[in-house]
Order: structure tokens, then sequence, then C-alpha cells
């Protein structure tokens, strides 16, 4: 083992404090909303945090496949304090990620120097993978930093010869079972070590620690081992779903798939990563263009140096570890392989260390390639995570369509109701998590709705009959009626939308008639607005004196001198009110969201709204209030 060094100076201390502060920030910005949405292996975890909170302390959590416990007593305590929200699930993997950074200096400290530990601190800190990993409330990033610690523990456990040292890490080791399921293959790993230590006639500085491992770990590990030997289905129902001797996952070829996972997991690193949208930018590899020349300048290294233990430790630890996400579909799976951190990253660390150190060229040469490698990275993160957070795909993966749901159902006064249909609440767990307000009610379609007496908020399946609607409608009220936000499950190719949405508003405000469009509809009420530069919004408020034919729509085009340059056509209500469900009494709020191809100008773009009929093309005549004429279309002006 490599000879302890001393202490940090005060600089280094500051680096250190500098490289935590970094890590922190790359995790703990925008937190709650990047990315968008809360997924649903997120939001099982918040159930069960909220079934902790009540009293169950289960050892293992069955829903979701079955999950390990430590995250979730984790997402415990910060529901606890931050209430169900997004950012309470997610805050324990950021605050364990931004901790982690200081196991890693630590760890490569240990093994390869001062240098090399604030380099791989450093590559924690701001590489993708770890930081993605850190903002996603999954019981993934634990796996890290238990390793880490137990490895370092281990190091100055084996250098001192100290037998506490030894028991702790024993510990710590075992309480890695508890975080996530790749922990159960790192006995391999141990085995793997130890054998080398074995050949290489090192077994005396193991010996007789490992016992003393061994017990710590038994335990630690004794809970868990009980109950898997009474319910071996508990832990190992997942693993038989996803593992390649699954003819379901080898297609019928095992051989041939365990040598294309074997590629696609070492590929991983500088060719092409996860493909999988949730877990990374898809593709993306592990290090980014500015690390690659440094992991593999650490690679090389730490294969001709492969005597020396902690060289041979980082190899077969990133070896060992790539085997679950080898033996399971879907190579390779950033989560299954997140046990070859944080070891993998110390790599490109001792790369950066050598050449900071490099003799052959002068000092300051050398010290600004590695600064520039290293900003160069941390660029690149930032603008990858950007793009990433903001792209409409992730936000489908991470089902921010449902998030926005259960936010709508919260963001109203007490004293509205709120009804949102079954198959939401059963089937989008992040709705049950995040929608606390006390006047949520879940329906059935089948069995109706009650009769809408308050003002009430409807969440609809829009791919079903909504017959139950009408009947459950005062006699008098204003409805304002909204498509729901697109959705895209993992499986399908096209984005819909999730939900319809009703606000119902029992009675009528004192509106007067603005305008008549022939002799069906009446306006009461209209305005237009910049949301943003390119967007438009149109309010109309429609009123009738019975159903409407149902080839009735309304039309908004943005107008300028060369003609149309954006337009919105759609029944009254966007399709999501039937003709036949109008009738005199029931007023209708229409919004209108239209995007332009450039920012909106009003010395040089109007906007016009009008009805026509479909089935012929032709506009209804407009009258005032007065009866008097205003031709085929009213100009709308925006609002300041």
């Amino acid at each position: 083992m490599k000879k302890q060094s001393l202490g940090p100076s005060p600089t280094g201390w500051a680096l250190l404090l500098f490289l935590l502060i970094l890590a922190a920030v790359m995790r703990f910005w925008q937190l709650g909303n990047w990315p968008p949405g809360l997924y649903r292996d997120e939001a099982h975890n918040g159930l069960d945090a909220l079934a902790v909170l009540d009293g169950n302390h289960a050892l293992f959590f069955t829903a979701n496949n079955g999950r390990e416990p430590a995250y979730i007593y984790l997402t415990a305590l910060f529901v606890s304090l931050f209430g169900r929200t997004a950012l309470a699930v997610r805050m324990g993997a950021a605050v364990v990620g931004t901790l982690t950074t200081w196991l890693v200096y630590k760890l490569a400290d240990a093994w390869h120097g001062r240098t090399a530990a604030y380099f791989a601190a450093f590559i924690w800190a701001v590489t993708l993978w770890p930081v993605h990993l850190s903002r996603i409330g999954l019981r993934t990033i634990l796996l890290a930093p238990a390793l880490a610690a137990t490895f370092w523990l281990g190091t100055e456990a084996c250098r001192r010869q100290n037998r506490w040292l030894w028991l702790l890490a024993g510990l710590v080791y075992g309480a890695s079972f508890y975080t996530y399921l790749a922990a159960r293959f790192t006995p391999v790993l141990l085995a793997a070590i130890i054998i080398y230590l074995l050949v290489r006639g090192k077994w005396r500085a193991v010996w007789p620690g490992m016992i003393w491992f061994g017990m710590g770990t038994a335990v630690t590990l004794l809970p868990f081992a009980i109950l898997a030997g009474q319910q071996p289905g508990l832990l190992l129902g997942r693993t038989g779903q996803v593992s390649i001797l699954n003819q379901t996952v080898n297609g019928g070829n095992l051989w041939a798939t365990l040598w294309q996972n074997v590629g696609q997991a070492l590929g991983m690193f500088l060719w092409r990563g996860d493909t999988i949208l949730r877990h990374n930018p898809a593709g993306r590899p592990v290090f980014d263009g500015f690390i690659a020349l440094p992991f593999l300048i650490g690679l090389g290294w730490s294969l001709k140096n492969w005597r020396r233990p902690a060289a041979m430790m980082g190899l077969l630890w990133t070896a060992v570890m790539l085997g679950p996400t080898i033996l399971a579909a879907d190579t390779p799976h950033f989560l299954r392989a997140s046990g070859v951190l944080p070891g993998v990253l110390i790599l490109p660390a001792i790369g950066l260390a050598r050449l900071w150190e490099w003799e052959f060229l002068r000092g300051w040469m050398r010290k600004t390639a590695v600064l520039i490698l290293a900003a160069g990275s941390l660029t690149m993160t930032i603008r990858d995570y950007i793009n990433y957070s903001q792209s409409p795909d992730t936000a489908y993966l991470f089902e921010q369509a449902a998030r926005t749901l259960a936010e709508q159902a919260n963001e109203e006064a007490l004293g509205v109701d709120r009804f949102i249909d079954d198959r939401f609440w059963s089937g989008w767990p992040s709705i049950p998590f995040l929608a606390t307000n006390p006047n949520i009610y879940r329906f059935q379609p089948d069995a109706g709705l009650p009769p809408l007496t308050r003002i009430s908020q409807l969440f609809v399946w829009p791919y079903a009959a909504r017959d139950f609607i009408p009947p459950a409608l005062p006699e008098s009220a204003l409805i304002y009626a909204q498509t729901g936000p697109l959705a895209r499950g993992d499986l399908e190719p096209e984005a819909y939308p999730l939900y319809d949405y009703y606000r119902v508003m029992p009675g009528l405000p004192d509106w007067p008639v603005q305008a008549r469009f022939g002799d069906q509809l009446a306006l009461r009420q209209a305005s237009a607005s910049l949301p943003d530069p390119q967007t438009v919004q149109v309010d109309l408020v429609w009123s009738s004196d019975g159903s409407l034919p149902p080839e009735t729509a309304v039309f908004i085009h943005i107008l300028s001198p060369n003609g149309t340059i954006a337009q919105d056509d759609a029944p009254p209500g966007g399709g999501n009110w039937p003709a036949d469900w109008q009738r005199p009494g029931l007023w209708l709020h229409d919004r209108r969201l239209i995007t332009l191809p450039q920012p909106f100008d009003p010395a040089r773009h109007t906007i016009h709204t009008g009805v026509y009929d479909t089935a012929t093309g032709r506009r209804l005549p407009i009258a005032d209030a007065a009866n008097r004429p205003l031709g085929d279309s009213i100009e709308l002006e925006i609002e300041d």
C-alpha cells in the first residue's frame, strides 16, 4: 500500500472546500426542476417514505419490483422537512452525492497520493454520470459512497493493522447491501482482490484483519440475510426479470448476448454510453473528450503497474463491477453499472496527476494543459446537462405531465373541489405523492360525478367516454376547458395529451354580450396577451342559446402585411367541449396558445378571431350588441 500522505496544507483545505462547493452547486442548482417531472421510481420512493413516516419500518420495500431500504429512510427524513415535493425526494441524492466528493478524495489519497486525490474529487464533482445520479431520487447513488468508504477504511486498516478500522470497514460494507442491488455483486470483487493479494504474497497485510472485517459485515448484514433466507423471492425477483439467463432477454443465444454486452460495457467509457434517456443524455459516454486522454493514461499506467495493489484494485473494481450490467439487459445500463463508481473515476485522476507532474514539459505548460482539460470537462457537463434537462423528450420520460396534473390540483384555494380520474391516481405514482390538497377526490367514470355545487376542477382521461360530465354540471356556470400537457411512455412512439382539464365555476359573471356570431355564439369576453415574445395567448368567453352544430370552429389568425404567420383553428374549447354539451346558462372559457415563427411586433402584426363552418368553410357574420354588422372577424389588441 502507498505510504499515507500528510494532511492537507491550508491551501489544500481551501481547494478541497472549493471542490465540495463545486459538487454542491452541480447537484443542488434547480434540483427540484432539473430533470423535469418526477419519474415513477422516484415517486414510489416518496410514497414508501410516507409509509415510513406513518410507522411502516420495513427492511425491504416490495412495491415497484422491490427496493432496498436505505434511500427510502433517507427520503423520509427530507419529506418530513420539505414536504411532499420532488425536491424532497431528490434532496437525499444531492446531499449524498456532494459528500461523496470527500470520500473519493480520501480513497484516492490513500491509494495514489494527494495530487490524484484532488483530481479524483474534481472528476466526481463534475462528471455528468455521478452528477445526474445525484439529481434523481433513486437509491443508486448510495452504493458509490458505501464502496468508497469501505475501501478507504480497509486500506487504512491494512496500513495501520488496526482491528477496529477493519471492523468499521466491515460494518460499512455490510450496510452497502441496504443501498442498491448491485452491491450483491461485490463479494466477487472482494474475492478477486483477496486472490490477487494471496498470489502476490501480500496475505499478511489482510490477515487476520479480514476476520474482523467479516465480523463487522455480519453484524450489519445479518437482518438482511435473514430476510433473504425467509423470502428469497423478494430479493431475486427483479434480477430474474432482467438477467441474460432469461431467454426473453438473450433471444435464445446466451453466449452471443454475453459477448455483445461485454463489448458494449467496455465501450461505455469513451464510445457509447447508456441510451436510456432517463439515465443519461442518450448515448453519451462516461468521459467527455477532455477527460478521455487522462482516462487512457490512467488506465495504461494501472495496467503497467498492476503489481501495485492500489493500481490492481482499481482495475479489478472496474472490471468486476461491470458485471451487473454485462449480465443483464440494456447494456450499458448506468444504474446497474454504478458499482464501478468511484473506482473508475480514479483512473482519469491518475492520468491528470501524471500530466500535472510530467517532467518533459515546463511546469506552466503542463499545468495550463491540465487546467484546460478540467475547465473543458466542467463546461461540457454544464452544457450537456442544461440541454438534457430542457429537452421535451426528457420531460416525457420523467413524466412531467403527471407532475403538472398534481401541481395544478394543488394550486387552487381550499374551497375548490378536485376530482381526479382514478386511472391517474393508480397509474402515475407521482400524482398520489405530490397531490396533497385535502379537497382531492378520486372518481370512477362509470360511477359518475356528484353534482358540482362548488368551484370544481376535473382531471379526465381523454381517451374514453366523458358523458358523465354534463349531468354533474350546474344549471349556470362559467367553464374553462383545456387540453393537458403531452406525455409519452417508454415504448410509445408518439406523444399525446395526458388529460383534459375542466374548471367549473357555478354562477355567471355580469359580462354583457360584446359580439354575436351568426345565431350560434355570443362573445362575452376577449383578450390577448404575450406570455413570451413568440407566444400569443388568446382568451375568449362564449355563450349560446343552445347546443352548437358539430361543424362549428373558432379561428385565431396572426397576420402580417405579407399574410398569415400563425393560426389556430379548433372547435370552441379546443375540442374538449363537445358541441352537444353546450346549453343556455353554460359559458365556455376558450384559451388558445399560438407559437409564432418570430417575435410579435405590434407595429406589424395583428390578431383576428372569428367563427366558421368547417363543412362549408363559410365564416359566420358578426354583429355587435346593437346588432350592427362587424364583418366576419374581430381584431384583438394585445393587453399590457
